[in-house]
């Protein structure tokens, strides 16, 4: 099992405008080398997400993009009460990624061209 994030980790923070209560966090998960969601399953109760260090390291303004993204088609899947599941690849600001299942997360990686 993959050990869960460490709270005093945050490296960054995304805030719902709409639902100033929803906050996630982005934080360093030591034991995957890894960095990861968290906030996810408590917010909207689906999987969090695992980001390798080097998507981090290479931009995290990137990141923040990609996991606002991905939060934002949660929320549309919710309003219109339609189920959300992560999608397998998809496109932000004109680069492709994957989300693949690793444990308890969905791992985001950068998808080969």
């Amino acid at each position: 099992m993959l050990e869960s994030c460490m709270p005093d980790q945050i490296i960054a923070t995304i805030t719902n405008t709409a639902n100033p209560s929803q906050v996630i966090s982005i934080k360093y998960l030591k034991a995957e080398s890894a960095f990861c969601t968290s906030g996810i399953r408590t917010c909207l109760g689906i999987k969090e997400i695992l980001i390798p260090v080097y998507m981090v390291a290479k931009d995290l303004q990137l990141v923040g993009s990609i996991i606002s993204a991905i939060l934002e088609r949660i929320s549309q899947a919710t309003e219109t009460g339609i189920d959300f599941t992560y999608a397998e690849r998809f496109e932000v600001l004109g680069k492709h990624y994957t989300l693949s299942e690793e444990g308890i997360y969905m791992k985001l990686e950068d998808q080969a061209q």
